[in-house]
């Protein structure tokens, strides 16, 4: 792999000058905004949490690492961690148990869609209907 997935889209957003719009599976616009210390970002399309750490992407990529390099997005909007739709091998599930620290049969904030998507625009994951898997340039980098 070519490197920890905060540090490539760190530089990325450092690279298109702090900021970007990309767009969801769906189209929508995701804004992403690099925070002046340049160790945080913030999306007004993830869950309510300012100043979200970098972090968040080595998360999915620790799943990834785990899962042959595909895995499930999961469901944390209808689904408290641990159920069906949001295993703790889900996307979602993952980040809530890992990267939240919340614990089996509590709710989690579920910020797959945007994640995925910054992470495709990165180059590191092809974010698809239902799932996520590396790319081939990232996995092989």
């Amino acid at each position: 792999m070519q490197g920890k997935a905060s540090d490539i889209i760190r530089q990325k957003l450092i690279d298109n000058g702090g900021s970007v719009q990309i767009f969801s599976l769906r189209g929508n616009p995701i804004y992403v905004t690099l925070s002046a210390d340049r160790q945080h970002f913030d999306s007004p399309q993830l869950p309510p949490r300012k100043n979200e750490s970098f972090a968040i992407f080595d998360c999915v990529t620790d799943l990834l690492d785990q899962t042959g390099g595909k895995a499930r997005k999961g469901n944390g909007r209808n689904h408290k961690l641990g159920e069906a739709g949001c295993e703790t091998d889900t996307v979602v599930g993952y980040i809530g148990m890992t990267y939240d620290g919340h614990r089996i049969g509590e709710s989690v904030l579920d910020p797959v869609f945007a994640v995925a998507a910054i992470m495709d625009w990165a180059g590191i994951v092809h974010n698809k209907r239902g799932f996520i898997k590396y790319t081939a340039a990232y996995k092989n980098g």
